[in-house]
């Protein structure tokens, strides 16, 4: 049935053209070829848009169960993102933060924190990483004493991230510091 009203559109069309162009009372040739070419197209169009057969239920079905898979894929992909990414930032190396955030702690320990003075690579008796985010640290810091003298003191730091920003001290917790004289 669809045929049948798509070729009666397409008669609509010239027939209309042909119309305006006869019936050119005060318009120019031009003027009635443009106006039936445009009024004939759009009678053609609604008349094509009206008789346009429907979707079926199935069809209708069809298309919203095929939306919902696309968006549940979509979900599911940005789920798999998202695990990835936390994975990822599970697994992150932060050793050098952890060795920078000791010193931090070391600093807070001493008597004459301003006069601490640490090894250029932070951590120079080296850096185990404990899993779980957890590193121990051991180094020294060159500060004066009670007494003003400047000794050399060895550390051992435990310590562990546990989220946020890894450059901001609250978000580590120091399980020990331990001072070697």
């Amino acid at each position: 049935m669809h045929g049948f009203f798509t070729v009666v559109a397409f008669l609509v069309w010239p027939a209309i053209w042909f119309w305006f162009v006869k019936k050119r009372v005060g318009r120019g040739l031009f003027l009635s070829n443009v106006l039936g070419a445009i009024v004939g197209f759009v009678v053609a169009t609604i008349i094509l848009g009206v008789t346009a057969p429907k979707p079926t239920e199935e069809e209708l079905v069809a298309q919203e169960t095929s939306r919902r898979d696309k968006a549940a894929a979509k979900a599911k992909e940005e789920a798999i993102a998202a695990q990835k990414k936390l994975d990822e930032e599970k697994n992150k190396d932060r050793s050098t933060m952890a060795a920078i955030i000791c010193t931090n702690y070391v600093e807070q320990s001493l008597k004459s924190p301003k006069s601490a003075d640490f090894p250029f690579g932070q951590a120079e008796g080296g850096i185990q990483r404990l899993g779980e985010q957890r590193y121990k640290i051991r180094s020294y810091v060159d500060a004066k004493n009670a007494f003003g003298a400047e000794i050399r003191t060895w550390y051992l730091c435990d310590i562990q991230y546990r989220s946020g920003e890894d450059i901001e001290m609250r978000n580590w917790t120091i399980k020990q510091l331990k001072f070697e004289e």
